[in-house]
């Protein structure tokens, strides 16, 4: 099966709403307690929560358009966006090891596309 470029699109979405409801997982940490009523009042968790079910949908959506072997690797996307997050919002640092590793997903993620158009 060839994969449909909305498919790829939507893997791409998903990779998006993945990586934010991780920034959520984050945020959430710093009121994280144990107790349900605290659980519950714990926005950022409860948001992360949201995010990762409608990514989840989005993707079972998407694999229905192509090939696991194109469309699951997209999904290493995620820690392209994951990091960008931290770096823009968290002020996290990005030393070389970590930026030859982002270009190292984009350049694998490639290499698996071009494979599957020839």
């Amino acid at each position: 099966m060839a994969t449909q470029l909305w498919s790829v699109a939507l893997i791409v979405a998903s990779t998006l709403l993945s990586s934010l409801a991780a920034f959520s997982m984050k945020r959430a940490s710093a009121g994280f307690g144990l107790r349900f009523i605290k659980l519950a009042g714990n926005l950022p968790l409860m948001g992360a929560l949201s995010l990762y079910f409608i990514s989840a949908v989005i993707s079972v959506i998407a694999y229905r358009g192509g090939d696991l072997t194109v469309l699951v690797p997209l999904a290493s996307l995620n820690y392209v966006w994951a990091s960008l997050l931290a770096v823009r919002f968290l002020h996290e640092t990005m030393n070389r090891w970590k930026i030859a590793g982002i270009v190292l997903i984009m350049l694998g993620i490639t290499a698996i596309g071009m494979g599957g158009a020839l």
